[in-house]
């Protein structure tokens, strides 16, 4: 028999789920004209949440301590502002780099980069302790103390830590070294009720969630988790050939009851990543009533267009599953030729970068 836990309460408890842009990716960088473009999608498929979170984003991490070009700050301010015109809340994503405890001289640096963030007047801070080495004793406790101080000098309404142990993936212990015992029940032990947890569960990337898996970890935890989900990501390079645009699977509408949010990751691509997100906004509308694959063709049909939406269902398999490295070049090139005609005003953003991926070089 399954023991009950008695959750600490966090001061947002009613479920919320939403976008997180976190690529890693160098090279395929999203412009701000694709961000912006989310405040409409965002809107039209109510999502609660856009967080901006790129690990591409330097002032966000490796050189967190330096100020954002102030092209680029006035960007985010205005990306900020344009969600929360339409109630949508604004979130960031801070990785307070490199430092493993609190002296003079990280708090003065810490302050100063969490009063920068307090322009942009977020509604969701999110501090980030993961994909670093971070060989400390003590870490659970360590990185409690790094979150409640920065969380005391924010101005956001939410939080949300990311261990450096965010899923069971051995691949994370294999990159980071070995995980401290009790990391996750101590991180639940140290970190305030204010806080929620972000987890990715069985795997960084992981196919699917169930209620044993989420309560296992909820248990640790002493809270619901967040789910940050990386469908649909594909900046890592084994996926970097494929276009996963098919419908969210493996993702039952329970979740809502098991988790406090649910955070899908996007791809390289801005507009396609619609496509797959929608339906997960779909499937907690819908809940019991969920059609994954009504629900991605109506998708397809309502964001590119009827002809765009057909020349992606017939060659769904291609651009998912076969990839950009098994192409033949006679499919290359049909493939290029059927996407590049279609250029109307609602195709092109779509199309468009379909075209780009098939001339990637992988």
């Amino acid at each position: 028999m399954q023991k009950a836990t008695q959750f600490l309460e966090s001061p947002l408890m009613a479920f919320s789920y939403g976008v997180i842009e976190g690529l890693y990716d160098k090279e395929n960088i999203w412009n701000w004209s694709s961000r912006k473009a989310y405040v409409n999608f965002c809107a039209a498929r109510s999502m609660d949440f856009f967080i901006y979170a790129p690990k591409n984003d330097p002032f966000l991490r490796e050189q967190w301590q330096q100020p954002w070009p102030q092209e680029s700050f006035d960007e985010l301010k205005a990306l900020a502002s344009g969600f929360q015109s339409k109630g949508i809340r604004f979130g960031i994503g801070f990785t307070p780099y490199n430092i493993r405890e609190l002296d003079k001289q990280s708090r003065l640096q810490l302050k100063e980069k969490v009063n920068a963030l307090n322009e942009l007047n977020p509604d969701i801070l999110c501090i980030l302790f993961d994909d670093f080495t971070n060989d400390v004793i003590d870490l659970a406790r360590k990185q409690a103390e790094i979150a409640d101080y920065i969380a005391s000098l924010s101005t956001a309404k939410q939080f949300i830590v990311c261990g450096t142990y965010y899923s069971k993936d051995p691949l994370l212990q294999r990159v980071y070294g070995a995980m401290p015992e009790n990391y996750w029940s101590e991180q639940g032990k140290y970190l305030d009720p204010k806080f929620d947890i972000f987890w990715t569960g069985d795997h960084v990337i992981s196919l699917g969630y169930d209620q044993p898996g989420l309560q296992q970890i909820a248990d640790d935890f002493r809270r619901k988790p967040f789910l940050w989900d990386n469908y649909p990501v594909n900046d890592p390079d084994w996926l970097k050939s494929r276009l996963r645009i098919y419908t969210f699977t493996g993702r039952p509408w329970q979740i809502s009851e098991w988790c406090s949010g649910h955070a899908a990751n996007t791809m390289i691509q801005p507009w396609l990543s619609m496509i797959p997100i929608a339906t997960l906004s779909d499937l907690y509308q819908q809940k019991e009533r969920f059609d994954g694959h009504a629900s991605f063709r109506n998708t397809v049909h309502d964001l590119c267009g009827d002809s765009l939406a057909k020349a992606i269902i017939d060659n769904l398999i291609y651009l998912t599953e076969e990839g950009t490295l098994n192409f033949s070049e006679f499919t290359r090139q049909r493939l290029q030729d059927t996407f590049s005609a279609l250029q109307s005003p609602v195709e092109k953003p779509f199309s468009d970068e379909i075209v780009h991926w098939l001339n990637l070089k992988q």
